[in-house]
């Protein structure tokens, strides 16, 4: 813990969200002499590494865990965990009142957009739930002290989306349904083995086929074709027959990803009303859908009842409102996007990561565009051997980030030593109140749970 009663003038920013791209960008402006303050709204700093991508990418999710870790057990690194904005402590405030040199955002794209289907919300929890919800479980099911919500997976789920954390879902579904199957017949099941050798595989070795199970598997809905699935991205002004053949790419991604882990994939249908019994959304209307160009068109309405107990809505995330940032939309409005400058002022607000792509799937951030991109992809969903690792792009993203802030910042005035003693006494007070014990390496272990995935 810096001493507050040793401090001289410097610049101090607060790191909102302790992930990668916070820990990276608070690392690059504490190697700048800043005190930096990491505001993280969880015990723990990990963001979607942890709660956001599956478990079964074991390797990947704990050497992530240390960089992070890495990075914010830095001498001009404070840690303040369990201190969520808009919950614990109110933007305005910092901003105004507090006395930091600049505030950065980098606390990802964690609200789920809402399913486009009128009065769906109503059924949030009885019937439908939300991809980040269900993968949150999900991730932290197996250990003993999570008292979260919990999840039932009935056979014949759907899910609406069509990028790659829509396919994380239906793998989740598929493998759920592959363990119960196999409980049943009092066989205990492995999950890292299903992800990584597919699920009729493990099933044949068991002397079993996935039709023995009885399970109606699950469906994914997509309101545009196989080959406009988002895995990876066409730069605009890619050659016409490069575009085909990375489109082309993208059917046979997801043709392996059906025939390890059979599910079923359904293209050009868009949601359009609910089905509801008894107070339940039992399903969705679909109507056809075309494409021309990038613009999707509905060509007949109401086409094709798809019935189900569960409903996961899976089509993307976006930065959570904070009041007293202006917003358009979904997206926040900038001062000068080159910078991710959202508000001048005596303290600067700044915006990274997710919060100022808009993107809220770890792959998102990876290397994409080329061959190299569907490569990645394919890796991400465990369809090759290939190793990938996870957090590398959205890094490099924060590292560029911070270094414009970095330079934003040096033309500003340092703070006197006395504000900078100031804010390290409210900050030592709100680290006391959540009883984190001044080390960041004592904290983690304190609060690790044991059987942690």
């Amino acid at each position: 813990m810096t001493d507050a009663a040793n401090v001289s003038s410097r610049h101090v920013m607060a790191v909102i969200g302790g992930a990668t791209a916070g820990s990276e960008i608070a690392r690059i402006l504490a190697g700048y002499g800043a005190l930096v303050i990491v505001f993280e709204q969880n015990p723990r700093p990990y963001g979607k590494i942890e709660d956001g991508l599956p478990r079964w990418h074991v390797k990947q999710r704990h050497d992530e865990y240390e960089e992070i870790n890495q990075r914010l057990d830095h001498p001009n690194i404070e840690y303040v965990p369990m201190t969520g904005m808009g919950r614990d402590i109110d933007f305005e405030d910092l901003r105004t009142r507090w006395g930091v040199s600049g505030i950065v955002l980098t606390n990802g794209a964690w609200k789920d957009r809402p399913l486009p289907i009128d009065g769906a919300e109503q059924y949030i929890d009885r019937g439908l739930v939300y991809q980040n919800k269900l993968i949150y479980w999900w991730n932290h099911y197996p250990e003993k002290s999570y008292d979260g919500p919990r999840y039932e997976l009935p056979a014949g789920a759907l899910v609406v989306g069509g990028g790659l954390a829509s396919i994380d879902v239906v793998k989740v579904v598929q493998i759920e349904y592959a363990l119960a199957g196999l409980k049943a017949r009092g066989i205990q099941g492995d999950m890292l083995e299903l992800e990584r050798e597919g699920i009729e595989p493990v099933l044949n070795a068991k002397g079993l086929k996935y039709a023995d199970l009885g399970i109606a598997p699950c469906r994914l809905y997509y309101r545009r074709r196989v080959i406009d699935m988002p895995l990876s991205d066409i730069p605009a002004g890619t050659p016409d027959k490069r575009a085909d053949a990375l489109r082309q790419a993208r059917v046979k991604i997801v043709d392996k990803a059906q025939r390890k882990f059979l599910f079923e994939f359904h293209e050009l249908r868009a949601p359009g009303k609910v089905i509801a019994e008894n107070g339940a959304m039992v399903g969705i209307n679909f109507s056809r859908t075309e494409v021309t160009g990038s613009q999707v068109k509905t060509v007949e309405e109401g086409v094709e009842d798809a019935r189900a107990p569960l409903t996961i809505s899976s089509i993307g995330s976006i930065p959570q409102p904070i009041p007293g940032i202006p917003q358009k939309g979904e997206t926040y409005i900038y001062a000068d996007q080159k910078v991710g400058l959202l508000m001048e002022g005596s303290t600067a607000v700044f915006a990274a990561g997710n919060v100022l792509t808009g993107k809220g799937n770890i792959k998102d951030s990876l290397e994409s565009g080329t061959e190299i991109g569907m490569r990645v992809a394919e890796a991400y969903l465990g369809l090759s051997n290939e190793e990938l690792k996870i957090a590398e792009g959205a890094r490099k993203e924060a590292a560029a980030s911070a270094e414009k802030i970095a330079g934003a910042m040096s033309v500003r005035p340092k703070l006197a030593p006395e504000a900078v003693a100031s804010l390290l006494r409210r900050v030592c007070e709100r680290q006391r109140a959540v009883g984190y014990p001044g080390s960041f390496r004592a904290w983690l272990a304190k609060v690790t749970p044991p059987d942690m995935p």
